[in-house]
């Protein structure tokens, strides 16, 4: 893997991100095929259903949802009500993916409260009791909602860095299941697992997981607009959980700090900045459509692209970047360079620019846990207030005197 990988995300991507797949391998110590045929495990039966949050008495009549998550800025998903069960759709569960529908069926309602036209979707029991995450990007989402207790998978342990579901591993309560990119096909099956939360690709292990009693939903927040529209994203997770207000609750949260932030910067000089860096001898540069665009500007940055209203990110080569941003006095890199040395080890080149002779290159590498995994690529996608907070403490220190980074970190001195 190269140094660089780009900043903060390119948003609006093609294919799922890299750090969905790939850990950016630093020590640090933690801040925070089966056969088609073969048979799922039976789910156990709920100990005390009305204490699990089920239907104990059911009535056709009675609405069972008296709290509904309203999905405002994200576009990739949806949730409907009805009385006793839910209709969760992703209208792009992978990239060029049309939409899948899931019915939430609420626990102690009949199957039969189904229509005939949503027969073929796949339906989950909530709350959910036994959830496997492929993403890391999905960890905090249950950790904000207090809903850890029902991960028992994730894809590869050695790739997550929060501490909570970190401690699950520890302590055999979470189990790995796609180690090295490879999906346990019979393990999963024998586990039997509620539902398993894909990581936004199309996988070819899926369909029998699904033929072997394994609903999978296709879980792809990346392909949100926007910042906000990604953290949205914990309204769905909330509505697997049982947990639809705690979801509207922290939302709100996140949005408020997020928009007030925003407005903060809004009449703050622009700075320019100097966003990705080099890859395999192209530079990737955000758009200003994308997410990472969007964090950018909202925190008072400019740079050659910022008026490029495409979704993603664009290819450059060095000279074009050089010549554009190479004046601009801070860099914002998503690398794994933890000081200025690596920078220019990473490209002599590197060192022309103004932000390297200063030096203010600033990384967003601050938290890793102890196995590599990056709480910037595990956390801060479904955080932007948190992103946004970093970015305008380093483009406008005077806006928020006395901030503690979260994510990012200003690299030191060769």
């Amino acid at each position: 893997m190269s140094n660089v990988v780009g900043v903060i995300g390119s948003g609006g991507v093609t294919a799922a991100p890299w750090w969905r797949r790939v850990a950016v391998v630093v020590g640090c110590v933690a801040v925070f095929a089966a056969s088609a045929c073969s048979a799922g495990a039976p789910p156990a039966e709920r100990a005390d259903p009305a204490a699990e949050g089920c239907i104990s008495d059911f009535d056709p009549a009675v609405d069972y949802f008296p709290v509904k998550s309203r999905v405002e800025h994200a576009t990739n998903f949806s949730l409907r009500y009805e009385r006793a069960y839910q209709v969760l759709t992703v209208n792009q569960p992978y990239p060029g993916g049309a939409p899948e529908s899931y019915v939430l069926l609420k626990c102690g309602a009949p199957a039969s409260v189904v229509p005939p036209e949503l027969a073929g979707a796949p339906v989950i029991e909530t709350p959910v009791r036994s959830l496997y995450a492929e993403s890391t990007t999905q960890l905090p989402l249950l950790v904000d909602l207090g809903a850890t207790d029902v991960l028992t998978g994730v894809g590869d342990p050695a790739f997550v860095s929060g501490a909570e579901v970190r401690g699950r591993i520890d302590d055999g309560s979470v189990t790995g299941f796609a180690e090295n990119q490879q999906l346990a096909t019979e393990q999963v099956i024998a586990a039997g697992p509620d539902v398993l939360l894909s990581q936004g690709v199309d996988n070819p292990a899926f369909p029998t997981l699904r033929e072997g009693g394994i609903p999978v939903i296709g879980w792809a927040e990346y392909l949100d607009g926007g910042p906000l529209g990604k953290a949205e994203w914990i309204k769905a997770m909330g509505a697997l959980t049982g947990r639809e207000q705690q979801a509207t609750d922290v939302f709100g949260e996140i949005e408020s700090r997020y928009e007030t932030m925003a407005a903060t910067a809004a009449d703050a000089p622009a700075v320019p900045v100097v966003l990705g860096g080099l890859f395999q001898g192209s530079w990737s540069l955000a758009a200003g459509g994308s997410t990472t665009g969007t964090l950018v500007r909202d925190a008072g940055g400019t740079w050659s692209e910022a008026d490029n209203p495409a979704p993603g990110s664009v290819e450059r080569d060095f000279e074009r970047v050089y010549a554009a941003d190479g004046a601009a006095p801070v860099w914002l890199a998503t690398t794994s360079w933890t000081s200025m040395a690596d920078v220019t080890a990473a490209d002599p080149r590197h060192g022309e620019f103004a932000a390297v002779r200063s030096p203010n290159v600033w990384n967003s590498n601050k938290c890793l846990g102890p196995t590599g995994g990056n709480e910037f690529h595990e956390r801060g996608v479904t955080r932007p207030d948190e992103v946004l907070a970093d970015l305008i403490a380093i483009l406008h220190p005077e806006l928020l005197p006395g901030h503690e980074f979260v994510y990012f970190q200003r690299l030191g001195a060769p």
